[in-house]
């Protein structure tokens, strides 16, 4: 055989070979980049559900320092003790309902006169811690507070306004109270009950980081 051709034939091998080789690293590689494509794709999608859900999850809750959760907690606990003691007080000075009058004039007017000092106190305290945490709270959380102090003040001027000496209102008239006085006072204590659950709400949404 002709030396020439067989570096040829050799040659023409060597060549084939060398194509088949590029074709299956081609093929390969073709097919790690496709199933490379499919599970990023995959794990894509899977991620931008997660994100979605947590989206959903942070619209629920709002996440705070503890330093932050702290302090608003204790603003709540505070206003929740002291307007307590004031809507108590208030219900005590002007019930919501059937009220009752000890016997003899002297022992009735000090047992209202005392009813009256201590709603005033709880009041005061009241209106004090609002105001005083006034910068730090909502201001619809605020407003809700401030009709309370409000409608608890009207009792008290109502309640006083009784012993005004330029009233020309007999001393059994100036004693009664109207129904819409009594009703003021159960309404106070349903928006009592109303606003103690709109923080209970808010202070649920919050959760320490």
């Amino acid at each position: 055989m002709n030396i020439t051709l067989l570096f040829s034939i050799v040659a023409a091998c060597i060549v084939s070979a060398g194509g088949v080789g590029g074709i299956i690293i081609a093929i390969i590689k073709f097919l790690a980049n496709t199933i490379a494509d499919r599970l990023s794709a995959k794990y894509e999608n899977k991620l931008e559900k997660t994100l979605e859900k947590y989206k959903t999850e942070l619209s629920k809750k709002e996440y705070v320092s503890k330093t932050r959760f702290d302090a608003e907690f204790g603003i709540y606990r505070e206003l929740s003790a002291t307007f307590c003691t004031m809507v108590k007080d208030i219900s005590v000075l002007i019930p919501a309902g059937f009220s009752w009058h000890l016997a003899g004039e002297e022992t009735r007017k000090k047992y209202e006169d005392e009813c009256y000092k201590t709603a005033n106190n709880s009041t005061v305290k009241a209106q004090d811690s609002l105001y005083s945490s006034a910068a730090f709270i909502p201001e619809d959380f605020f407003k809700g507070y401030e009709e309370l102090l409000s409608l608890c003040k009207q009792q008290l001027n109502t309640f006083a306004f009784r012993y005004n000496a330029l009233s020309l209102e007999t001393e059994k008239e100036k004693r009664s109270l109207s129904q819409d006085d009594h009703k003021r006072t159960t309404e106070i204590n349903e928006k009592w009950m109303k606003h103690n659950s709109v923080i209970r709400e808010y202070l649920a949404t919050l959760d320490v980081l």
